[in-house]
């Protein structure tokens, strides 16, 4: 199987950057190329790390938040690369044992976990994610699941231009668009894939229920790049990558 690594980055990601891929270097195998997405701006601090088998894109500003926009060139990976098939890692993520992008299909599809939501409440009895309304919002109809469980996602170049097309149907603008526009960050990339896929294209995934089945052992950690590379997680990031 043809299969891209993706990873959307920004400079002040480049301390966790520089662990994913020597984590990527180390345990994964089975891609034919490690793709990292940045803009312009952040092209020379990229190729300052000594960047060895991966190729830069040059991705283009869609809004003034970084946010919305990592959300977008997620979504439209598709366009950077000729692989079947995408597989995604955050800048704060590494690989923790060796895996391929083979481990991750069931039947023929990538594996894409699900929650129900009625699973996820806090003590008080409220709704433990935000993303609930937001995604129903965005595939135009209620949904059940939570579709954002586990690191790493994959996921089949067709299932993202088709979702692409049906998000301009139902919006009346491109995805793009309608990501820019959503106020205080509302959207959810893997949510809304995720789900759309679930109701409106089951056959590009094969949907695991983790209170049926339970959490597969992972095969990434991810950190939180917003605090930065901490002392303590440099040591537990060293001792995974002896």
């Amino acid at each position: 199987m043809n299969t891209a690594l993706f990873i959307k980055t920004y400079a002040a990601d480049f301390g966790f950057l520089s662990y994913c891929l020597r984590s990527i270097s180390k345990f994964v195998s089975g891609i034919s190329e490690v793709v990292i997405a940045v803009q312009e701006e952040d092209v020379p601090g990229l190729k300052a790390m000594g960047l060895s088998r991966e190729r830069i894109e040059i991705v283009p500003r869609y809004t003034s938040d970084g946010y919305l926009d990592q959300e977008i060139h997620k979504l439209v990976a598709y366009r950077y690369t000729n692989a079947e098939w995408i597989l995604y890692f955050d800048s704060d993520c590494i690989a923790i044992r060796k895996f391929s992008p083979s481990d991750l299909i069931i039947d023929g599809r990538p594996r894409w976990l699900v929650t129900p939501y009625s699973k996820l409440i806090n003590a008080d009895g409220s709704q433990a994610t935000p993303w609930r309304d937001i995604t129903s919002k965005a595939i135009g109809r209620p949904v059940e699941l939570e579709a954002m469980r586990c690191h790493p996602l994959m996921a089949p170049r067709e299932a993202l231009i088709e979702f692409g097309v049906f998000m301009e149907k139902l919006h009346s603008m491109t995805l793009e668009q309608y990501i820019a526009s959503q106020p205080m960050r509302a959207f959810s990339e893997w949510n809304a894939l995720g789900m759309w896929a679930y109701h409106y294209a089951p056959d590009y995934f094969s949907f695991w229920n983790t209170e049926e089945k339970g959490v597969p052992q992972p095969f990434v950690r991810q950190g939180w790049s917003w605090g930065g590379v901490t002392d303590d997680e440099r040591r537990q990031m060293e001792e995974i990558l002896k």
